[in-house]
């Protein structure tokens, strides 16, 4: 097929299975090709692991207390992965590493509800503006870092936000006349609060607002066109799992019922107290900065989006759409930045209404660059600016979806090419600078020739290019070091039949996942007494520690035992160890 015919098929395509191929190009290659990531990957996997080998998939579990942090989508969905890949049968502990295969599964639901969101949101904004927007909204949402990189993980964050984009979507289409649609809005509730839990509820003060804010009091005539029976599916949604943990007696490893553990401290201690937060307190810049870093290299079409959303004509379906996904941002913007607790993942909920509003900016901009020059130089000042806070630390990306941001980065993986036959100079600092300036040249030559379809496919191209790089090549290279898959593997390969793994001083999670939750956790109230016990049944114990902890392992084990690492240079965080008692 030529070129000029393939560009024919993929005009004569829908909007939203055109966004369905843009996410699968970006998401799906190399999807499991690194084990899953510490601490959030493995834990809430380990979760679903247990919930298939004690045949309850109703009351989540955790190494031997019950779990009552999080609601269940997210180990539901692993556990899925996990009996698919036949890592892990129902109703029996099973045995022995991992199947290959099994994290591409584990990670595929996660990744196949940010494809779907993505695609809802870019056909709701063709339906309610232009062709040409919602395909801008596609690239736009599949070029944004943090959207990569948590459609890659199995968290709670990628569901909850794709429930919330589809449920606003929803709402959008049944305002249009067909009222059927609220049956997915609510469906779409329910699924945010298995997901996340309450907080899973925002579009409904999202579309309250909206209808507010545009309508007035007329508000109240589109609340009774909303059928009675819709919102029975967000009960039969979610009403039974909530309905079944409620009655529930059991208690957490900390003596807490599931009402306590769920609601109180999590819910309502998270938000007004803070609840084990990395990043306590900070001013309402916390999320504009962790934003700017989420949305390269589209910061820089940030002022224009501002500027088309003032200017735009105050009526009809695109002003509705501008104003819903406004409100959507504010009001999300609002609540995580009056919340104690704080992670730079929280941004992701921002992300959504910023690619609504940066795709209408795109598609105003397209045929007139000079009516916006002043928001276009702003951006690029923005775009100077942040890519300069990327090259002192690229981390900052790292830092979005990951905890303890304290933890060792693999610096050698910025001094080598960008990618395999790459010039020795072009590192990722040089590549980031390299396509900043390319974009900076093609923002003035833009707008000196009043082309504002170049400015576009000129942020495009940059953000593709950078949104390829970082999913197929950095989040992979990163994700060695970020998981204990070869570690454990290697000590299930060399150990002899009975021998056991101890993790000393850490519970990363990752320990108890790919070991089936039969690792030997050595804390600091006796790590001598326990390191001991094991080596008097045992001529050998394999140990996994943190590299800087090796030296404290060796001072305790008990006298005449040899301490050697195996493999030490697989990861920059743990390193594998085998203690063995002297003849």
């Amino acid at each position: 097929m030529s070129l000029n015919a393939l560009i024919a098929r993929l005009r004569e395509l829908s909007v939203f299975r055109l966004a369905l191929i843009i996410g699968a190009l970006v998401v799906m290659p190399r999807l499991g090709s690194v084990g899953l990531w510490d601490p959030w990957e493995t834990h809430y996997a380990e979760v679903g692991r247990q919930m298939l080998a004690r045949g309850d998939l109703v009351h989540p579990y955790w190494q031997n207390a019950w779990f009552f942090s999080k609601p269940p989508l997210t180990p539901w969905l692993a556990a899925m992965g996990l009996w698919l890949s036949g890592a892990q049968p129902w109703g029996q502990p099973g045995e022995g590493a991992l199947p290959a295969g099994t994290e591409w599964l584990i990670r595929l639901p996660f990744a196949l509800l940010m494809l779907l969101a993505g695609a809802f949101l870019a056909d709701t904004v063709a339906r309610s503006s232009t062709r040409r927007a919602g395909v801008l909204t596609a690239i736009v949402w599949w070029s944004m870092p943090l959207i990569d990189f948590i459609a890659r993980q199995a968290m709670t964050d990628g569901p909850f936000v794709a429930s919330l984009v589809i449920a606003v979507c929803c709402a959008a289409r049944a305002e249009g006349g067909n009222r059927k649609w609220w049956a997915g809005f609510f469906t779409a509730l329910g699924v945010g609060m298995l997901a996340k839990g309450l907080v899973a509820l925002l579009p409904l003060v999202i579309v309250a607002l909206s209808w507010v804010a545009l309508e007035g009091r007329a508000a109240l005539t589109r609340l009774r066109r909303v059928p009675w029976w819709s919102p029975l599916f967000l009960l039969a949604t979610a009403g039974p799992w909530y309905g079944a943990m409620i009655r529930f007696d059991g208690r957490d490893d900390e003596g807490k019922t599931f009402v306590q553990r769920f609601f109180i401290a999590d819910h309502l201690d998270r938000f007004a107290t803070g609840v084990h937060t990395t990043t306590p307190g900070g001013t309402f810049t916390y999320f504009v900065e962790q934003g700017a870093w989420a949305i390269y290299p589209w910061v820089a079409l940030v002022p224009l989006a501002l500027h088309a959303l003032v200017s735009m004509p105050r009526e009809g379906a695109r002003w509705r759409l501008a104003v819903t996904w406004s409100i959507a941002g504010a009001l999300v913007f609002s609540l995580f930045t009056l919340s104690a607790t704080r992670f730079h993942h929280y941004v992701l909920p921002m992300v959504p209404p910023l690619v609504v509003l940066i795709a209408l900016g795109a598609d105003t901009l397209w045929d007139d660059a000079r009516r916006f020059a002043p928001s276009l130089l702003g951006g690029l000042v923005a775009l100077v600016v942040v890519t300069k806070d990327l090259v002192a630390r690229p981390r900052h990306l790292l830092d979005l979806f990951t905890y303890n941001h304290d933890r060792p980065y693999p610096m050698e993986l910025l001094a080598q090419p960008v990618w395999s036959g790459a010039p020795a100079w072009l590192t990722f600092g040089h590549a980031l600078m390299l396509l900043a300036c390319l974009a900076g040249i093609g923002v003035f030559a833009a707008i000196v020739m009043n082309n504002g379809r170049r400015v576009v496919l000129a942020t495009a191209a940059m953000a593709l290019t950078f949104a390829l790089f970082v999913s197929w090549q950095h989040w992979e290279a990163l994700g060695r070091h970020w998981t204990q898959r070869q570690l454990v593997d290697l000590y299930l390969q060399t150990r002899a039949p009975g021998e056991p793994l101890a993790a000393f001083l850490m519970n990363w999670k990752g320990e108890t996942f790919y070991t089936r939750n039969d690792v030997v956790q050595i804390g600091s109230a006796d790590p001598r007494g326990a390191l001991t016990l094991l080596l008097s049944s045992h001529r050998r114990t394999f140990v996994l520690v943190e590299h800087h902890r090796f030296e404290t392992l060796r001072s305790v084990l008990p006298p005449n035992t040899t301490l050697d690492a195996i493999a030490p240079q697989t990861m920059n965080k743990f390193v594998l160890a085998v203690a063995q008692r002297g003849p």
